[in-house]
């Protein structure tokens, strides 16, 4: 698959350049009849090892007329490719959440002989799977059906992608089994919102529905990404889809082969992304990337002297250029010590921290709030009083009183910040809040359209968020 590219290349400068004449000499006919042999022996190469994965879930109980009740199933479907000749298999985690049966479709068998071929052949072995384990924070699950000799893909580096590369979605849209398709690279390292959990490889390799948890594959047969899902008004593809990179999904794979879970190592710190309205108003240089917007009381971070505010520049030596890349660095690092650049106000230095297990939670408060009561209408939310109750629901809590977020109907600031439910407010432009209607007031001396700062809890750690006030 390697003369692929090359052969595009080659295509390419036969073509008229850009702004010139027109020419009647048409592009070489050796170069298009290679490039349809390389992407039909890409086919060929890849289509095995693709499977369809059918799931059946419980919706409920229905009864019949004559009284007697019967569980009712609804059917899902989606892709999948073996990762080991074991028979294991990546897929998303979407694609067999809440299943009580998964099935896997093998791929039809290969064509037979050109004397014996027929247009209709029959379809692959049907198989019971396993679900190993999920992932839901990057949507991804494995599955393992018995046997051994199975046909696979490998992976490939997804942090070598480069925009313009050109790449082959595999799956099976709409049930349709092994449907291929092609595009390029659109962007690397998408983010959908700031702060999400998880960055993309976003390509308008056609990815429809039915195709989450199949291969996106570069010109070598590598799997350089997980097709996950496409971004449209109809729901069918319009050139917006997006994969989990294959770096992480690698990562998640092995360690959901080795724990059947995925270990994730964290320092005790919140690296937040430095945007340039948050370097102006904590008056940070914008050339920095980086910044601890909290340090956990007891953490490892913490014990190595780190502080909120500090800068981190460096992980290991390794340039961080955002704070999701810190914290995704640090996953695979668990009962390591790392070594932290560090930028605190003109001093430069490193210090080692230990890295332990993350440990979930989570939380529901809307259920607890009064529209009337608990509305602060200039931020868009339901704020709740930090009262003992609702403490007992939040991890890692700091202040005796706060406001804790219950709903929030205001879409993102133009850079994207929100806030979000669970959040507690402790501060807004460094003035302590205690309760909702200390919040309202702090806001009433606002000027409509302007913005404030607020110092915030998250899931346990501290955020700085830039606000707009209406």
């Amino acid at each position: 698959m390697r003369f692929v590219l090359s052969l595009l290349l080659a295509w390419s400068l036969a073509a008229p350049a850009l702004g010139q004449p027109t020419s009647t000499e048409a592009p070489s006919t050796a170069s298009l009849s290679g490039l349809n042999a390389e992407t039909r022996a890409l086919a060929r190469e890849v289509r095995e090892a693709v499977v369809q994965v059918k799931v059946r879930r419980v919706q409920g109980v229905q009864r019949s007329g004559e009284g007697s009740a019967q569980v009712s199933k609804v059917s899902g479907r989606g892709s999948g490719f073996f990762v080991d000749s074991q028979g294991f298999i990546v897929t998303n985690a979407h694609v067999v959440s809440k299943a009580s049966e998964v099935w896997v479709q093998r791929a039809t068998p290969p064509p037979p002989p050109p004397d014996e071929e027929s247009i209709l052949r029959q379809r692959g072995s049907l198989l019971k799977a396993e679900v190993v384990g999920v992932d839901p924070e990057t949507d991804v699950a494995v599955l393992n059906v018995s046997g051994t000799g199975y046909p696979t893909l490998p992976f490939g580096n997804s942090d070598q992608l480069r925009r313009g590369e050109m790449v082959f979605a595999f799956g099976g849209p709409m049930g349709l089994e092994n449907s291929m398709t092609m595009g390029i690279v659109s962007a690397t390292a998408r983010q959908m919102r700031p702060g999400d959990p998880m960055i993309y490889v976003q390509t308008d390799a056609p990815i429809n529905p039915g195709s989450s948890g199949g291969p996106l594959v570069n010109h070598r047969g590598e799997v350089v990404g997980l097709s996950t899902f496409n971004v449209s008004e109809s729901g069918e593809s319009a050139g917006l889809g997006f994969a989990g990179p294959s770096n992480i999904v690698e990562a998640v794979y092995r360690q959901i082969r080795a724990h059947g879970h995925v270990r994730r190592g964290v320092i005790g710190a919140n690296a937040q992304t430095l945007t340039p309205e948050l370097a102006q108003e904590l008056g940070l240089s914008s050339g920095y990337r980086v910044v601890l917007a909290d340090v956990y009381p007891g953490s490892p971070a913490e014990r190595a002297g780190l502080r909120p505010g500090d800068v981190v520049t460096h992980l290991d030596g390794e340039r961080m250029h955002n704070g999701r890349e810190l914290d995704v660095n640090l996953y695979p690092k668990v009962d390591a010590t790392v070594t932290l650049g560090v930028v605190r106000n003109d001093s430069t230095f490193e210090t080692q921290v230990r890295v332990v297990q993350r440990q979930n939670s989570s939380m529901r408060f809307g259920e607890m709030a009064d529209a009337e009561e608990h509305l602060v209408g200039r931020l868009g939310i339901l704020g709740l009083p930090l009262t003992e109750e609702v403490a007992k629901k939040i991890p890692n809590q700091r202040l005796p009183s706060g406001v804790v977020v219950a709903a929030s109907n205001r879409p993102p600031a133009p850079w994207g910040d929100r806030l979000r439910p669970g959040d507690v407010v402790y501060t807004v432009d460094g003035q302590r809040v205690r309760g909702p209607e200390d919040l309202r007031a702090l806001l009433d001396g606002k000027a409509s359209g302007g913005r404030v700062l607020a110092h915030v809890l998250r899931e346990g750690t501290m955020h700085y968020v830039v606000l707009p006030v209406e």
